[in-house]
């Protein structure tokens, strides 16, 4: 069996024979694949055991990151096949206002962030290539993250005590989420887990904003008619009008490409939840739940604080209104929410939270859309 080595081209522990991937081009290299090929490379790089009939080999020390108090054992993180930084993040893209944005597509998803009154959209395109985009915006600066196996996304402000963190992507997984790198220690990050899983800040979060949304850009346009959006321009733009996970039916399905731990399958692995960790207290707000509302939205009591949420059943659009200031946002899928969270509460199932309009605990996996449509580039 081939599998994939280190970012330096060595066999990883295990591994009978490594195919290094050069960096930048794992992405066109899965897209170029016919359809079966390329997913049955993607299973075979999330094989872990006999266990869930993956056979990808866990990362081992040495690969150039800091592994010290590591709060994870080792053998959960996996390769997810690109090297580290062979999906480059971004820092500082051009933008261009959104009123010149010719490249984009009125139903192309965006995150759309507000900071100190400036406002700017980042392409769900474009985070599908790179998966993380390190800005400074209304003075702060901040990454949006975006991860294509669990449709997460989430904004945190890069500021930890006296020093401001620079994010790259490590080609590493943690329940099929992505794990960033900081640049300053080589430490691990688990977006979903909300915080730093190795190095000299393991087990600390960052600040998460609370003033975003997952719509299409269309719809930002109207709120945001003054806002700016990051540039396809200059960057092989073409390529971000596509997206690879779709075009492989991953929206679509239940299935999942590398293992979980824990499982919890009260919902379809896919349903899509918003959430929300405030002091000690996890929630998962179910998506579709909050869309059969009579408004399309919740304004619930967590910990000292309150949580307002919006979903659109009709845009697909999903707002963060309002937090806590300690809470810790993510937009996500259930099987990476309840993997890391598995403490979670949920509202939106009969009886797990008092307050909650309605049953959705038989939630088909139709159920599972949040009105948008991911082919193409989306």
């Amino acid at each position: 069996m081939t599998n994939i080595g280190d970012e330096n081209g060595h066999d990883v522990a295990g591994s009978p024979k490594s195919v290094w991937v050069r960096p930048g081009l794992w992405i066109a290299l899965v897209v170029m694949m016919p359809a079966a090929v390329s997913v049955n490379v993607c299973r075979a790089l999330s094989q872990d055991s006999e266990e869930a009939g993956f056979h990808l080999p866990p990362v081992v020390r040495g690969a150039g990151f800091n592994f010290d108090h590591l709060t994870v054992p080792a053998k959960r993180i996996l390769s997810g096949g690109p090297p580290k930084d062979g999906i480059p993040s971004l820092t500082n893209p051009r933008v261009v206002p959104v009123r010149e944005a010719d490249f984009m597509q009125d139903g192309y998803r965006v995150i759309g962030v507000t900071v100190n009154g400036e406002s700017r959209a980042y392409p769900v395109n474009m985070l599908n290539s790179h998966e993380c985009i390190n800005d400074k915006l209304g003075g702060v600066p901040i990454a949006v993250i975006y991860c294509p196996l669990c449709d997460s996304a989430s904004v945190v402000d890069r500021r930890l005590g006296q020093q401001v963190l620079e994010f790259g992507i490590s080609g590493r997984l943690l329940n099929s989420n992505v794990l960033l790198y900081d640049r300053t220690n080589n430490a691990l990050w688990t977006q979903v887990g909300l915080q730093a899983i190795s190095g000299p800040n393991a087990g600390r979060s960052l600040v998460h904003l609370n003033e975003w949304s997952l719509m299409r850009f269309v719809d930002w346009c109207k709120v945001r008619p003054a806002s700016t959006v990051v540039s396809f321009e200059g960057r092989r733009g073409d390529r971000y009008h596509r997206n690879p996970y779709a075009e492989r039916g991953y929206f679509t399905n239940d299935a999942i490409w590398f293992p979980v731990e824990p499982e919890d399958l009260r919902m379809p692995r896919k349903t899509l939840v918003i959430g929300v960790k405030a002091g000690d207290l996890a929630r998962a707000y179910v998506v579709r739940s909050i869309m059969t509302t009579e408004e399309g939205q919740v304004r619930d009591r967590i910990g000292d604080g309150v949580i307002e949420l919006r979903a659109d059943a009709e845009t697909g659009e999903v707002t963060v209104r309002q937090a806590p200031e300690d809470a810790q946002v993510v937009h996500t899928f259930w099987f990476a929410w309840y993997a890391f969270h598995p403490e979670t509460e949920i509202w939106g199932l009969p009886g797990a939270h008092p307050g909650f309009p309605g049953d959705c605990s038989t939630a088909k996996d139709s159920d599972r859309t949040d009105g948008l449509d991911r082919q193409g580039g989306q």
